[in-house]
C-alpha cells in the first residue's frame, strides 16, 4: 500500500516536471528569456508550485481553478520572459485552452475504448501524460513555424480580439464537458470530443492568424518607410536641381564678376574683392556646401541631410565615399538602407555626453556596394536569438521597423550584414550588397 502511494506521488512529480518542460519550451518559442540566471528559475519555480497545488485544490470551484491556473501561468511568463504584456496575455491564454482541449480529448478516448484495460488509478496518470506528449509534438511543429519569425507586438485592439477566441473556447469546453458529465450518455462524450476537436483547431489557427496580422503590420510599415524615405530623396533631389540651377546662373554671370573682381584687384582694394565674392555666393546658393558631390543623387541628397541634421546636434560626421553615379541597385532599395543606418547612428550619437561622431564609408569595387556605419553610443545593445539587434525604443512597434527593414532589404541582393560591438559604446555595421543579383 505505502509502496503504491510512493509511486503514485512519484509518477505525479515526473509529470509536472514534465508539465514545467511544456511550460518552457513553448514560450521559448515565441520570448527571448530574461537576462540573468534566476529569472527563469523563478518563473519555473512559480508554475511549479500551482501544479503541485492543483492536486490539494480540487474543492475549488472550476472557473476559479482555471483562472488561477492563467494568471500564475501569466505570472511566471513575465517573470521568466522578455515581451510585451499583451503579447504574453496572448500566447498564455491559448497554452491553457490548447492544454484543457487535448486533456478533454484523452480523457474521451481512454473513457470510450480504454477504460475497461485500465486500473483506475493509472487512469488519470496515463491521461495526463499523454495529454502532454500530445501537447509536446504540437510544440515541436510550432517550433518549425516560429521558431526564425520575430515576434511583433500587436495593438491593443488585436490582442483583445485574440485573447477573446481562447477565452472564450475555455468556457464553451468547459461547460460542454459539464453537460455532458451530468448526461452520462455516449452520445453527449461523443459531441463533446467533437467539439473539443473544433475548438483545439480554432486555437491552433490563432497561430496563423498572428502571422497573418503580423505580416500585415510589418508590410504596412515598410510602406510607410519607403515612402518616407523616397519623399526625402525626391524632396532632397528638389533642391539639388534648385542649386544646379543657381549655379548656371551664376556661371552666366561669372565673365562680369571676374572683370569686377579684376578691377578691385588692379585698384588693390582686398575688401571690396571678399565683399563681392561672397555676394556672388550667397545669391548663387553656395553658401552651404554639399558633403558628397558623387553624382549619385539618392546618396548625396540622404548624406547631406543627416550630415546637416548632425551638426546640428554637435556630432563630428565624416564621410568617405567612392561611388559611381549609376549602380545596379534600386535607389529605393539604397535610401531605405542608408536612410535607416544614418537615422539610427543620430539618435545614438546624440545621447553620448561627451565627444559625438559619425564615420560613414562607401565604396564600389567589381559590382558590389560595401558600406560601413561607425558611431559612438551609450548603455547596452540589446540582441534577439538570431545575434541581430532589438530596437531599444519606448515605441518600438513603430520603430523596431528599421533594421528588420534594412536585413530584407540586403537580403534581396544576396548581401551581408555585420554588427560589430566588440568594442566598448562603439557601434560598427558593415553592408555589402551584391551588383546582379536582384
Amino acid at each position: 500500500m505505502l509502496m503504491s502511494k510512493v509511486l503514485l506521488y512519484g509518477t505525479e512529480i515526473l509529470l509536472i516536471i514534465f508539465a514545467v518542460y511544456l511550460f518552457s519550451c513553448y514560450f521559448d518559442i515565441f520570448f527571448t528569456r530574461r537576462r540573468g540566471k534566476g529569472t527563469l528559475i523563478t518563473g519555473c519555480i512559480i508554475f511549479t508550485v500551482w501544479q503541485l497545488m492543483i492536486l490539494s485544490v480540487s474543492a475549488l470551484p472550476v472557473y476559479a481553478n482555471i483562472s488561477i491556473t492563467i494568471i500564475v501561468t501569466l505570472i511566471s511568463v513575465m517573470t521568466a520572459y522578455e515581451g510585451g504584456f499583451w503579447n504574453k496575455c496572448i500566447f498564455t491564454f491559448v497554452f491553457n485552452a490548447i492544454w484543457m482541449m487535448i486533456e478533454t480529448l484523452s480523457g474521451y478516448v481512454l473513457s470510450s475504448y480504454c477504460n475497461q484495460f485500465i486500473y483506475p488509478q493509472a487512469y488519470e496518470i496515463l491521461g495526463s501524460f499523454i495529454s502532454k506528449l500530445l501537447f509536446l509534438i504540437l510544440i515541436f511543429a510550432l517550433k518549425k513555424v516560429f521558431m526564425n519569425d520575430e515576434i511583433k507586438e500587436l495593438s491593443v485592439k488585436y490582442s483583445v480580439m485574440l485573447v477573446l477566441i481562447p477565452t472564450g473556447s475555455i468556457y464553451v469546453m468547459n461547460e460542454i464537458f459539464l453537460f455532458s458529465y451530468k448526461i452520462n450518455s455516449n452520445r453527449a462524450n461523443f459531441h463533446s470530443a467533437i467539439a473539443a476537436i473544433i475548438l483545439l483547431c480554432m486555437n491552433v489557427l490563432i497561430f496563423y492568424i498572428y502571422m497573418k496580422l503580423t505580416d500585415d503590420l510589418r508590410l504596412r510599415r515598410m510602406t510607410s518607410v519607403y515612402e518616407q524615405q523616397l519623399e526625402l530623396c525626391e524632396r532632397h533631389q528638389q533642391e539639388r536641381e534648385i542649386s544646379t540651377l543657381q549655379l548656371r546662373d551664376v556661371r552666366h554671370n561669372m565673365k562680369n564678376s571676374l572683370v569686377s573682381i579684376l578691377a578691385y584687384a588692379e585698384s588693390g582694394e582686398c575688401e571690396k574683392i571678399i565683399g563681392f565674392v561672397n555676394e556672388v555666393m550667397e545669391e548663387g546658393g553656395m553658401t552651404i556646401s554639399t558633403i558628397t558631390n558623387s553624382g549619385n543623387i539618392v546618396i548625396d541628397s540622404l548624406i547631406g541631410y543627416w550630415y546637416v541634421t548632425a551638426k546640428k546636434k554637435g556630432i563630428d560626421f565624416t564621410v568617405n565615399i567612392s561611388i559611381p553615379m549609376k549602380m545596379p541597385f534600386k535607389g529605393a532599395d539604397i535610401c531605405l538602407i542608408l536612410g535607416n543606418l544614418l537615422e539610427n547612428a543620430v539618435e545614438a550619437a546624440e545621447k553620448v555626453e561627451g565627444k559625438k561622431y559619425i564615420k560613414i564609408q562607401m565604396k564600389y569595387d567589381k559590382n558590389n556596394l560595401l558600406l560601413f556605419v561607425m558611431n559612438n553610443y551609450k548603455g547596452q545593445l540589446v540582441k534577439i536569438k538570431d545575434k541581430r539587434l532589438k530596437s531599444t525604443k519606448s515605441d518600438a512597434g513603430n520603430h523596431g521597423v528599421g533594421l528588420p527593414s534594412v536585413y530584407r532589404a540586403v537580403h534581396k541582393y544576396h548581401g551581408t550584414v555585420v554588427v560589430d560591438d566588440s568594442v566598448s559604446e562603439r557601434f560598427l555595421i558593415r553592408v555589402v550588397l551584391y551588383g546582379g543579383q536582384e
